[in-house]
């Protein structure tokens, strides 16, 4: 009898399971996704929840991520904040990268700093009359049009523009994030990093979530909350990222503030 009530104690008693999330996101040639795949799946075990990535397709261009990211194609992508992109998707309000994005550096066609020499402030900067490549759809795109920078857009597969750099004609330098370039400019030997210039704007990263996906909000603005006041972000941060943040000297940069409009 002991046994048969034993059994039936077992079998009566709900099992404690590990909480499972699966999310579809987007993974690109270059690896400057895996930051963003760590901290989510880093700070979600942390939280209790076990997370399985989705990678189904293949390297694609970032307007068409945003499209996919509409219709609930991919669960989840990393952008810049912007007013416009919270009222379109549903936002995780956590900043990503601790503002390293909105530090950039220039990548310029290699022999061309000296051109760059005589710049003291974004005035000076803007008479210089160099042309930035953007891609299009970028928030970019307002804070040069803002601050009365020249610009071009590359439509398509924004990748292109490394191969677009020249001199003294098109495009003249491609702004990127202090935590993107190191790698980027080693990528392509035919670039190299402006070495004085630091541009800023005070803008982050955020996670934007489709349609499908907005119930997991509150979950992921509590795992990343949490992974903010644990340490685990900045760990994260400096695992990915230090190595390409030294040899930059960002503190002797000149530093050159730009308007960002909402």
């Amino acid at each position: 009898m002991y046994p048969l009530l034993l059994l039936l104690l077992l079998l009566s008693t709900p099992r404690l399971e590990a909480a499972e999330l699966t999310l579809t996101l987007p993974a690109f040639d270059d690896g400057s996704h895996r930051y963003y795949h760590a901290l989510l799946q880093e700070s979600l075990a942390d939280a209790g929840i076990a997370l399985t990535i989705r990678q189904p397709f293949a390297h694609i261009p970032q307007k068409r991520l945003q499209r996919l990211v509409a219709t609930s194609q991919i669960d989840l992508l990393w952008m810049l904040q912007t007013t416009e992109r919270d009222r379109q998707l549903t936002p995780v309000r956590v900043d990503l990268t601790r503002g390293l994005i909105g530090q950039r550096v220039l990548l310029i066609p290699k022999g061309d700093a000296k051109s760059y020499e005589g710049v003291r402030d974004l005035a000076s900067f803007r008479a210089l009359g160099k042309v930035g490549g953007l891609g299009a759809g970028w928030y970019d795109e307002r804070v040069w049009q803002k601050n009365r920078l020249p610009y071009h857009v590359r439509d398509g597969e924004w990748r292109q523009l490394f191969t677009m750099l020249t001199p003294d004609r098109g495009i003249n330098y491609f702004s990127r994030g202090v935590n993107e370039v190191q790698p980027e400019a080693a990528r392509y030997p035919a670039l190299e990093i402006e070495p004085r210039l630091l541009l800023v704007y005070h803008r982050d990263f955020h996670f934007y979530l489709s349609p499908a996906a907005a119930k997991y909000r509150e979950t992921l603005e509590q795992a990343l909350n949490q992974a903010e006041r644990s340490g685990l972000m900045d760990k994260l941060l400096d695992h990915h990222f230090r190595q390409y943040l030294k040899p930059l000297r960002l503190e002797q940069r000149v530093r050159l503030e730009l308007e960002a409009p909402e």
